[in-house]
């Protein structure tokens, strides 16, 4: 009996891409010029082969994906997605989040992952806000496939509270709780990486109420103003919040719609035994819902290079062998 996986395979089209790039002679060098020069292109970088160093002293080239007009003078090279998989997967990735942001999803990124999300507007508190998504990443899965690609999904569920700690109810449990960076404005250079995303700590709140103390996730400690902090909605911290300001006893309202909106419970309140079959049916729903097939997703490359990704919306199988 086959194991239906939360990987769908994927064709990217050409096979070999026409892109802008340009060399640098160390890793810091390009890191300067990917932050000014560059700072509003989609770019990959990587250590050049001794071949590809022969023409000179640099060592690290900068791969344009995406971005605004390509300046003036700059060079132009062919890649093989064969070898350089990297960028197909940074392909895939960004026709699939720039296909969804069309759609009116909230697009993130991390490290690790992007997510698309969605308002749900069932949240039983109406100072919290749902939204349920999908969160993916691109892979190459065997090397010895050099052109086979593969997305893996899973379905996302996001709780969020609405005020910043401007509210005064919010920043009376706010020491010692973890938040997130969410500036009402533009973020300063040296907090760009936190925004949107877990910066630290609450450490103190000044009399004023205007600004926190914030143990940052750097080790640094940061005065940030409370207009920018939005609790994080952990479990731990939705618990607080509901014994503390809204004085509800029992089980969380709140963590149950929560549960049943991942499918770890049914609507019965009781524990979905079949939640990585219907989790898989939830995301093959919102992927055909983004497209005009069952069976095939086909988004256009949002990069310089014109090409198409092609998604095929039967999940992959896994079959045990006879060893087994």
């Amino acid at each position: 009996m086959p194991l239906y996986l939360n990987s769908f395979p994927v064709d990217v089209t050409p096979p070999e891409v026409s892109l802008p790039y340009a060399d640098y002679p160390d890793w810091e060098t390009s890191t300067f010029a990917k932050k000014n020069q560059f700072n509003m292109f989609e770019v990959w970088r990587y250590q050049m082969s001794p071949e590809e160093q022969k023409e000179g002293p640099n060592t690290v080239r900068m791969v344009l994906l995406s971005g605004p007009q390509i300046p003036l003078g700059i060079q132009q090279a062919a890649f093989d997605l064969g070898r350089f998989w990297r960028i197909a997967c940074l392909f895939i990735e960004d026709a699939v989040a720039n296909h969804f942001a069309k759609l009116g999803y909230a697009v993130e990124q991390s490290k690790f992952e992007r997510l698309v999300l969605r308002h749900h507007p069932g949240s039983p508190d109406e100072r919290i806000e749902l939204a349920t998504g999908l969160a993916f990443s691109a892979r190459r899965p065997f090397r010895e496939d050099r052109y086979g690609f593969a997305l893996s999904f899973q379905w996302v569920v996001r709780a969020m509270f609405k005020d910043s700690l401007n509210n005064d109810s919010l920043a009376r449990i706010a020491q010692g709780m973890p938040v997130i960076y969410k500036p009402a404005k533009g973020a300063p250079p040296e907090l760009q990486e936190f925004s949107h995303r877990f910066l630290g700590r609450v450490r103190s709140i000044d009399s004023t109420r205007r600004s926190a103390v914030v143990m940052c996730r750097d080790d640094e400690p940061r005065t940030i103003s409370l207009a920018d902090l939005r609790l994080e909605s952990s479990p731990a911290v939705i618990r607080v919040y509901e014994q503390t300001i809204r004085s509800r006893p029992g089980p969380s309202q709140i963590l149950r719609t929560i549960q049943q909106l991942n499918l770890s419970f049914t609507k019965e309140n009781r524990r979905n035994v079949s939640a990585l079959r219907d989790r898989l049916t939830k995301i093959r729903a919102v992927l055909q819902q983004a497209g005009s097939s069952r069976d095939q997703l086909i988004l256009p490359l949002a990069s310089f290079q014109a090409g198409s990704v092609s998604i095929d919306l039967n999940p992959s199988e896994a079959t045990l062998g006879d060893a087994w």
